[in-house]
Order: structure tokens, then C-alpha cells, then sequence
């Protein structure tokens, strides 16, 4: 016996459903309850009813040209493929205009709050951080940062990776280490209560083969990463400095931002102030590869530590830095020149800033003092180096002690500068969190 399925409106159990639904349209019935479901022979009626439709267009297209039944099929079959791909297609756009409207929605009315927590990602060359904090959206021309909820930074020697390889690519197990400490930063972000998750990858992310694929999976996890360029990463470092030394004028500010993979030093110049940066694929992981492979003559891959480094070999990487260096614009030399003008080196608890103080125990270090450093570094073992309770940096990446210290000491000679500001920061996580690029 054959089940019929009565609408709303129907009452008439005698007729199929197929034709009630359509007597039901034309007297304006309600649709079926949401949740509802057409019994399994009701769809399986709707579904010949689709076919037999699509076959007597078939067949009054035959008149004119005949078709073999064996064609009708094929063709009926195809029509009915494509029909579920178009309503799949606008499925997914449908659902990307909710999106959209929603993301609009929400940027509307954080646009009428004056404060917003976000989370700044940096991915390094040679660390990943993060910061989440309190911005006040009407602080004034840039926002500010009114309170810091929680910072982090875990090192992931991304350049020195990429050095080890064919220069190209990053391996896949330093990718899942990568991946597994964003997850960690995100899900640690989120407890804190950020609305906003987003963030720069910086000089290896540049260099990378596989490092924009890398980052659509991460993004796609709801963390908004982009891949910025060197004069992009050189006016973050400035922004960070100067969010970092308020008592010092912009004006007054060289900052410097060293990491493993480059280095910018930028200053704002003109009547806009507009920022101007030196910049240089320069950093500790390619300072380290030069001295194992290009001054010892090893491996990089097999031999990553170059410990104990002789002090002949210490002067062989100066030179070799001085090469890929090269002279620096006349505009930096005359602003480091100038009177009250201070150089502010920015990083975190390996940079080669905090390397640099804590082996001359002062904020304010010299040329000289890193010299010495230097000098009274080199010959000792990675086992040494880790046993200087005194100097964490070098505890922490024994590995890469002098090649930091060298790059530290050559780009000082190299500027004339006799003085370095140093002033700790969770890489350029400030900047980030006050630039609208990262939060549109």
C-alpha cells in the first residue's frame, strides 16, 4: 500500500503528495515545518518526477534531432550533475556573504568602542611571540596600549632551519613545531579573552617556498597572519621603539630591529615624519651559516654550533658581514650623527641587544664593550657558554653566541656608532597591535 504524505493545508490522503505539493503552492499553502522531512518514497517520487521532466525535455527536443535512448540517459544523468553543482555553488556563497556581513557587523560595533583586546602574533626568523592587550582605539592619530594581559614568546630558529635545508624551504617537522606553538598561542589568546587574533611573519616567511601555503592553514584555524615585507617589518620595529621609550621624540629615534633572518634600522625624516629603513637580509641564523660553512669549511646541516670559534675566525666574519652589508644611505649616517639623537636597539631575551647588555652590565653599551665580549667569548665550548649564569642570552643559544655578537659589533662599525639604547620588548608584538592593517 502506498503511503501519501499530507502539507499544512491538505487534508486529502487519496492523491500523491508530488501532486498535493503542487495544488498546495498554488493555494499559497505554508512550506513543511523546519526540521520536517519528506518520507523516503515522497523523495524518491520527487526525484523521478526531476528525471521524467528532464527526459520529456529531451524528447521534444528529439523531435527536430533524434536522440538514442541510451543518449537521453547520459544526458539526463549530466543535467541533473550540473543542477546539484550550481545549488552547491550558491550554498557557498551564501554562506560567505553571512560571513562577510557578520565580520561587518562586528567591525561596526567595535568601531564605536573606544577599547579592543587583540592578539599580536610575530613570527620570526628566530621566535614566535605573542601579545594580547588592551588598545585604546581613541587614544589619538596612532591607539595605544593601556594594559598588557599576557605575553609569550617561544624560540623556533625558522632562518637557521631554512639555512640547514637547501635554502628554500622549511622542513616539515619544524613546520608542525611551528603550527603546534600557534595553536597553543591561540588557544592561550582566546582564555584571555582577545577579540582579535592577528599578526606578521617576518624575513624567513619571505624567503620560504612553502611559507605562504603553510600560513593559509593557520589562518584558516582563525589566526589572521600575513606575510610582511622588509619595509613594512622596518616601520613596525619604529612604531614598537617608539611605544617603548615615550620620554625619547620620534624624531629623535634610530630604532633598530635585528632578528635571525634580516635587520631594519629606521628613522622618520621630512616634514611628514614619513619612516625611512636600512634594511638587510642580515640576521643571527645567516651569520652563523657563514661562519660554519663560508669562514670554517664545515656543514651547516652537520655541524649547526660553531663553538669554540677562534678569535682569527671572529675577524674572517666581520669581514664577511662587512660584504653582504655594504654601505648604509648618507641619510642614516647624518641622523646617528646628529645631535640628541639616540639609537635604540628592540628585542627580546636573545636578541643580540640583550646579549650585548648583559655582557657589558648596562642598558647603554658601546662598540668597545662588545669588542671585548667578543674577545673574551671566543674559544669556549657550547657547554661553557651554558654555564654563564651571568649572561642568559648566552645559556639560552650557546650555538649562536658569537655570530650575534659579531653582527652586533660589525653594523655598529660600519654606522660609526659608538652607543646602543637598549630596550627589551616581545619582538615587534607593539607595533603590530597598533597597526589597522592587521585588524581590517
Amino acid at each position: 500500500m502506498t503511503t501519501s504524505t499530507n502539507c499544512s493545508k491538505c487534508l486529502d490522503l487519496r492523491r500523491p503528495h508530488a501532486y498535493q505539493a503542487r495544488t498546495c503552492m498554488r493555494q499559497g499553502a505554508p512550506p513543511l515545518p523546519k526540521g520536517s522531512a519528506l518520507p523516503s518514497q515522497a523523495v524518491a517520487k520527487h526525484t523521478c518526477l526531476l528525471v521524467v521532466i528532464v527526459l520529456l525535455g529531451l524528447i521534444v527536443e528529439g523531435e527536430a534531432s533524434p536522440v538514442a535512448p541510451a543518449d537521453w540517459r547520459t544526458s539526463a544523468i549530466s543535467q541533473i550533475s550540473d543542477l546539484e553543482q550550481t545549488l552547491l555553488q550558491k550554498e557557498n556563497s551564501l554562506k560567505e556573504m553571512k560571513v562577510a556581513v557578520s565580520q561587518m557587523k562586528e567591525a561596526e560595533e567595535r568601531a564605536g568602542r573606544r577599547y579592543v583586546r587583540r592578539a599580536a602574533f610575530d613570527v620570526g626568523s628566530g621566535a614566535s611571540k605573542i601579545l594580547v592587550a588592551d588598545v585604546d582605539m581613541h587614544a589619538g592619530f596612532v591607539p595605544a596600549i593601556t594594559k598588557v594581559v599576557f605575553s609569550k614568546k617561544v624560540s623556533i630558529l625558522m632562518s637557521e632551519d631554512l639555512q640547514k635545508g637547501v635554502g628554500t624551504a622549511f622542513s616539515s617537522g619544524i613546520l608542525q613545531e611551528l603550527m603546534q606553538v600557534l595553536m597553543d598561542f591561540k588557544r592561550e589568546a582566546e582564555a584571555a579573552g582577545a577579540e582579535q587574533l592577528g599578526g606578521a611573519a617576518t624575513a624567513a616567511f619571505r624567503r620560504a617556498e612553502n611559507g605562504p601555503e603553510f600560513l593559509k592553514k593557520v589562518n584558516a584555524e582563525g589566526i589572521n597572519l600575513k606575510i610582511v615585507s622588509q619595509e613594512q617589518e622596518g616601520a613596525l620595529g619604529f612604531l614598537t621603539a617608539t611605544n617603548e621609550c615615550p620620554g625619547i621624540a620620534p624624531t629623535d629615534m634610530v630604532a633598530w630591529d635585528s632578528g635571525g633572518g634580516s635587520f631594519q634600522i629606521s628613522s622618520a625624516e621630512g616634514k611628514d615624519s614619513s619612516v625611512l629603513s636600512w634594511m638587510r637580509s642580515v640576521g643571527s641564523g645567516i651569520a652563523t651559516s657563514v661562519l660554519v660553512q663560508q669562514v670554517q669549511g664545515k656543514n651547516f646541516k652537520d655541524c649547526p654550533s660553531p663553538n669554540p670559534v677562534s678569535i682569527p675566525q671572529a675577524q674572517s666574519l666581520v669581514r664577511e658581514l662587512r660584504r653582504l652589508i655594504g654601505e648604509p644611505p648618507d641619510w642614516l649616517l647624518n641622523k646617528i650623527r646628529a645631535p640628541g639623537v639616540s639609537l635604540v636597539g628592540v628585542g627580546g631575551d636573545t636578541s643580540i641587544f640583550c646579549l650585548g647588555t648583559q655582557l657589558a652590565a648596562t642598558q647603554c653599551f658601546s662598540k668597545a664593550e662588545v669588542l671585548e665580549g667578543i674577545e673574551n667569548l671566543c674559544g669556549k665550548t657550547d657547554l661553557q657558554l651554558r654555564l654563564m649564569e651571568d649572561t642568559p642570552a648566552a645559556q639560552y643559544q650557546p650555538h649562536n653566541v658569537i655570530p650575534k655578537l659579531v653582527l652586533l659589533y660589525t653594523v655598529m662599525d660600519i654606522l660609526c656608532c659608538e652607543k646602543v639604547l637598549y630596550k627589551q620588548t616581545n619582538g615587534n608584538v607593539p607595533g603590530i597591535l597598533l597597526t589597522d592593517e592587521f585588524w581590517e
